[in-house]
């Protein structure tokens, strides 16, 4: 958890967490974890077999925000986990299982109007700019929903 929170494209495009330590990035999957008891969904690591190294290459899943009705899309990876279309995979399964398990219908995401690459997988998967989304102190985010049919 620390490699991802303290990659620089994660505190680029995602932002500080405040997670700089062991203890912290321990509380912070916990939080997570506590997400599928109380949401019914979450965040999972997502490994992979065909990289070298370490086989933990990011994080992908389901996201409660307090400001919209449905889960929202978030996945981050680690640079040896990038640019091999295992985040399309990650954000393809993600949904289907969201489907399978007779979540919301609506899928929301949200990203940095410069993130062109999370841009361009967010299409690819299906999903659809609605507008602009803004807050204060923030960069402008690009606001995606997609529609999942029940399996």
């Amino acid at each position: 958890m620390l490699a991802i929170t303290s990659d620089p494209d994660w505190l680029y495009f995602i932002g500080d967490r405040g997670v700089k330590e062991p203890d912290e990035a321990k509380q912070y999957i916990n939080t997570s974890s506590n997400s599928f008891s109380q949401q019914g969904f979450g965040l999972w690591v997502v490994e992979s077999d065909v990289v070298e190294g370490d086989s933990r290459i990011g994080l992908c899943g389901f996201l409660h925000r307090s400001f919209l009705d449905c889960p929202d899309l978030g996945y981050a990876f680690l640079p040896h986990g990038r640019g091999q279309g295992l985040a399309l995979e990650a954000v393809t399964l993600a949904l289907s299982w969201a489907a399978k398990s007779g979540l919301n219908s609506q899928i929301s995401a949200i990203c940095r109007c410069d993130n062109t690459r999370s841009l361009h997988l967010l299409e690819k998967a299906g999903f659809t700019a609605m507008g602009k989304f803004f807050q204060r102190d923030v960069p402008t985010h690009q606001f995606f929903l997609t529609t999942i049919s029940p399996e």
